[in-house]
């Protein structure tokens, strides 16, 4: 199968309807995570790609002169893949209560799972989106910066100054093809699913040992996924963390402004992320810059962009309950 550069409901739809159903599912409430384009990792469980460490390109040189060396100096490594996995189980009985109609209770668990995969799937894109925030932008995005903590000119995160456990951030991302990009990898006996939910027992009858049904007879189903993001290029990723405004420890639009510059960030592919309450915290700090007039009839706190790139406002960041996040150089 080729590598991709697309959305994941576009990667979804070259394999089947079906496939797409359940990722429309899965990414339905996932506003980054729509915006993250998708590549199939090169050995199946992990991506084995280059960091790029640095660029020399052309320069100006003297007539008659020899030409500079151009060369990109790179590091091998390999991103794995993270298993997103569960299982379900049903009582027979319950299979029964809630089908209705039928008295075949393999038929009748077919229907309650059916009817209980939208659910649990989104729930499953919830987990997997916050995932990716906190435990590998973030952390990659720490990594890079205890690298780097000398030079501070090149550092990408900011420090608003709040403490304890009631803080919010915001993070910049240059997304791309093959460097910063989301990682999959097609699974099931013929490597044409995306997500697989598979039968325990074959389906059959048998005595559930865990969970909430240990003990009963049913039925029980796994599914499976594998999924990962890659940070090829570091430096294009920025944070502001310890934002507090309710103890006086505000984001301010330098700081912002500031991030953005350090990470080099470009309309063209990034993505300004942050929770949906601090969303609407920026658009109150837009209301202290708006001129009104006696004409004006409506006023809007809306904030969708900044300087052109996209504000994407998620579900899945913690609204105000982060904690104190030590800088990497302090």
């Amino acid at each position: 199968m080729s590598e991709y550069n697309d959305t994941l409901q576009q990667v979804a739809n070259s394999y089947s309807k079906v496939q797409q159903t359940l990722v429309n599912q899965f990414i339905k409430d996932l506003n980054f995570m729509k915006t993250v384009p998708w590549t199939v990792a090169t050995h199946g469980i992990f991506n084995r790609y280059e960091e790029v460490a640095g660029v020399k390109g052309a320069a100006f040189r003297e007539w008659d002169a020899p030409n500079v060396e151009m060369d990109i100096s790179t590091i091998v490594k390999e991103e794995p893949l993270g298993v997103l996995g569960g299982e379900m189980s049903v009582s027979a009985e319950r299979a029964l209560l809630i089908a209705n109609d039928t008295k075949d209770s393999g038929k009748a668990a077919e229907k309650y799972f059916e009817k209980r995969t939208p659910i649990v799937l989104n729930d499953a894109g919830k987990q997997t989106e916050k995932h990716f925030i906190y435990n590998i932008l973030y952390k990659k995005m720490a990594e890079y910066n205890k690298l780097i903590a000398s030079d501070a000119s090149k550092r990408t995160m900011f420090d608003a100054g709040g403490a304890g456990s009631t803080n919010w951030s915001i993070f910049a991302l240059r997304q791309n093809k093959e460097l910063n990009c989301g990682l999959l990898s097609p699974i099931g006996e013929n490597n044409d699913e995306l997500m697989t939910m598979e039968w325990l027992n074959d389906g059959a009858l048998h005595k559930i040992t865990s969970g909430a049904n240990s003990g009963k007879l049913g039925y029980e189903a796994v599914w499976k996924s594998y999924f990962g993001y890659q940070l090829a290029v570091p430096q294009h990723l920025g944070g502001i963390f310890n934002i507090d405004p309710d103890n006086s420890h505000n984001v301010t639009p330098a700081m912002i402004d500031d991030m953005l510059d350090a990470m080099e960030a470009d309309p063209a592919d990034t993505v300004l992320v942050m929770a949906r309450g601090m969303q609407t915290r920026l658009g109150r700090l837009k209301l202290n810059f708006l001129r009104v007039d006696n004409e004006d009839t409506t006023i809007s706190s809306d904030i969708k962009d900044w300087h052109g790139i996209k504000i994407i406002g998620t579900n899945t960041h913690l609204r105000g309950t982060e904690e104190k996040v030590i800088m990497p150089w302090a």
